[in-house]
């Protein structure tokens, strides 16, 4: 079987302003630290470019009229309607060629979902995907195209059972939105509680509704959450509901943003939890869709995401510039020697308090959930 690494050049070549949190050049860091590690020359591993997605696909999810508003904020043909749905403000500015960036992002996921509908490859991987907060008619967090949903219409569309598994910092409010009543999708949400951190949404009592009660699992974690805390609630509820549902493709959104570094989030992990989690998800998935996500300390996500992609294909990374000026990674690092952090631990009170809320809510979930979905 096969890996895709999707990767176009473009997406490094837009900018979303000097202030902007999200810096587009993180996507060209992790295909030169990838090169670097020599994570991609293998046979097994294809480097695939994209294509923007057409306008009939994108509205496998979207409005075609916010689609229309959109192609037209790219081109700075401005109307108040913008503004209603989204765009042009300071979480989500419009700039010249912003159309071509988000359709080139959605048609990289498409591709990968295609090449893993097929019979050769069985992990695809866009960098820059993982859109998750945009919903059918409007952008919010920084999110214009919601990739992970277009993907998740066509594989429903094709027959499939999707599992899609939230690993981002910030609650993936677009996909629970949209599919909160379908019980052909088991969405699994990891987060920072919304009661500190945007969406303000993704709490373990939204479980769905109709049809799809019980296949919506949010698990929101307190600020200060180490990379114990964090595994406990993974171990105890990922892996049970996935082999329950036993999905044809799994879809990944792996965001960085849960590093103790990030600016925009207060948890307290390394990046040997998300790594431990994904080696988990790679054994029990038949065929893995991994999209980026959030990550607002560059360097750090950078590394991160190169780590989880040589896990999904099981290459330990070997530093071609190992002893060189520049030590083991692009970036100020805290680590040296190995590109995978020591895990973070919480201390005192805090760490009690914050086990308490993780243990309370994992119970409220096989209390809740798990009878629904049979487990």
């Amino acid at each position: 079987m096969k890996s895709a690494f999707i990767y176009s050049e473009e997406f490094a070549q837009y900018d979303f302003g000097p202030l902007h949190p999200f810096k587009t050049a993180r996507a060209k860091i992790v295909y030169e630290l990838c090169h670097r590690y020599n994570l991609l020359d293998r046979p097994w591993i294809e480097i695939i470019k994209p294509e923007p997605l057409c306008f009939e696909k994108l509205s496998l999810f979207h409005d075609s009229e916010y689609l229309r508003l959109l192609e037209a904020a790219s081109s700075k043909a401005f109307a108040f309607e913008m503004l209603g749905c989204g765009l042009g403000t300071e979480e989500n500015p419009v700039f010249e060629g912003l159309y071509t960036l988000v359709t080139l992002s959605a048609g990289a996921t498409y591709k990968g979902v295609e090449l893993l509908l097929g019979k050769d490859f069985n992990i695809a991987l866009n960098i820059f995907g993982g859109f998750h907060h945009a919903g059918r008619s409007h952008a919010e967090g920084f999110c214009y195209i919601n990739d992970v949903g277009i993907a998740i219409s066509h594989l429903l569309k094709e027959g499939f059972k999707v599992a899609y598994i939230d690993l981002d910092a910030h609650h993936g409010n677009g996909i629970q939105n949209a599919f909160y009543g379908d019980n052909r999708v088991l969405k699994i949400s990891l987060h920072e509680s919304g009661k500190t951190l945007y969406p303000w949404s993704g709490k373990e009592t939204e479980i769905g509704e109709n049809r799809g009660k019980g296949y919506n699992v949010n698990i929101p974690l307190p600020q200060g959450t180490d990379d114990e805390a964090y595994l406990y609630a993974f171990s105890q509820v990922v892996p049970p509901l996935i082999k329950t549902f036993s999905p044809d493709i799994t879809v990944g959104v792996f965001g960085a943003d849960t590093h103790y570094s990030d600016p925009l989030t207060h948890l307290n992990m390394s990046n040997y939890a998300p790594c431990e989690a994904v080696k988990a998800i790679r054994e029990i998935s038949p065929k893995l869709l991994a999209l980026g996500g959030g990550g607002y300390n560059i360097y750090t996500s950078a590394r991160t995401w190169s780590l989880l992609w040589a896990i999904m294909n099981k290459i330990t990374p070997e530093d071609a510039f190992l002893g060189l000026v520049g030590g083991m990674m692009f970036g100020p690092e805290e680590e040296s020697g190995s590109p995978e952090d020591a895990p973070r631990y919480t201390t005192g009170d805090v760490k009690q308090c914050i086990q308490k809320e993780v243990a309370r809510v994992v119970d409220y979930i096989k209390e809740t959930v798990f009878p629904l979905v049979g487990v």
